[in-house]
């Protein structure tokens, strides 16, 4: 076990625990075991020791979350949105994810994946995918997927064929509350009460994690630029970054949803393009396998270098819009 390789150790197995134990987590999935073991001392090491024995045996790496990027147009404009959605180009947003798109990367993941935690479904606005529901079926029918969440904002209403899919108990809704935002976009609207009443009806799990806690207020995002910085500083906040989630898109694997802000929309360096795995066109199982390792045996991502952390501010208006309307 001493020998077993530290950064691997952090972002693969510490990270699997990690995840599920989180707050918000908790209220929204169910890990009642992870949860459980969480509240003794030694809890955490019987877990972290227990998923080193089944790397040794299975030699796949297990995740904590993955979120797939279903694209990033929204139908909101947030100033302080944590994916800089409003700095995206109709050269470079991120276009609609399509089912068959989703399953090809899913099921290349999954082939070198003991087992993945949480799948989260994110944008933009997931539910601007008419393929949505089939994908979120798809990712919950699968044994190596534990737990599925949909992050949206509620200004779309859910088909016939999503709600269906989210009546399985592995499936659970994020579910912003952005009603007391003022709304510039044409034809935009906060739907959260009707989207919770329809949650309610069928039965769906859910989290209204701001209306719980009369949330209003946001912070701001690093300032993003090209800068060299010290491996230390890296090193630190790689390793207390909450945005550390490992994140589909596009087909490619990235680490945050601040990288895919910078892979889409900043030139970035050699480090950075051999650091991203393109899952979508990588055919040979040992050939993806090997690049995850590497990709999880790293001591910080190449996409920290562009991510400085001073002078954050609290207390900012949550989902306040910019003005500028932006096509959709």
């Amino acid at each position: 076990m001493k020998k077993f390789n530290k950064n691997f150790n952090f972002n693969s197995i510490y990270r699997a625990f990690w995840w599920p134990t989180r707050e918000w987590v908790q209220e929204l999935l169910h890990f009642p075991f992870l949860g459980f073991l969480n509240r003794f001392k030694f809890g955490k090491d019987f877990y972290i020791n227990w998923l080193k024995l089944r790397f040794l045996v299975t030699k796949k790496p297990v995740f904590g979350l993955i979120e797939v990027l279903v694209t990033s147009r929204c139908t909101l404009n947030c100033k302080h949105c944590n994916t800089r959605i409003p700095e995206f180009t109709n050269k470079t947003h991120v276009p609609i994810l399509k089912f068959e798109d989703f399953k090809n990367d899913l099921d290349k993941l999954l082939a070198v994946t003991d087992y993945i935690n949480i799948l989260g479904f994110v944008g933009g606005e997931p539910l601007l995918a008419n393929d949505l529901g089939k994908m979120v079926h798809y990712a919950a029918s699968k044994k190596q997927i534990k737990q599925v969440f949909i992050a949206t904002n509620a200004t779309i209403l859910p088909n016939e064929d999503l709600i269906q899919a989210m009546r399985n108990r592995k499936v659970a809704v994020q579910l912003s509350d952005y009603s007391h935002v003022k709304i510039y976009k044409p034809n935009v609207t906060v739907k959260y009460r009707e989207f919770k009443e329809i949650l309610l009806k069928n039965h769906i799990n859910f989290n209204g994690y701001q209306e719980k806690r009369n949330a209003t207020t946001w912070f701001s995002l690093p300032k993003v630029f090209k800068d060299k910085q010290k491996d230390s500083i890296c090193k630190n906040q790689w390793a207390d970054c909450v945005q550390i989630c490992n994140i589909i898109s596009n087909g490619y694997l990235l680490p945050c949803t601040m990288s895919v802000h910078i892979f889409n929309n900043l030139d970035t360096t050699q480090e950075i393009n051999n650091e991203v795995i393109d899952i979508r066109h990588t055919n040979n199982s040992k050939e993806l396998l090997s690049k995850l390792i590497k990709y999880l045996s790293i001591p910080y991502s190449s996409f920290c270098h562009y991510c400085h952390f001073e002078d954050i501010q609290q207390g900012l208006p949550c989902g306040e819009q910019i003005e500028e309307k932006v096509e959709v």
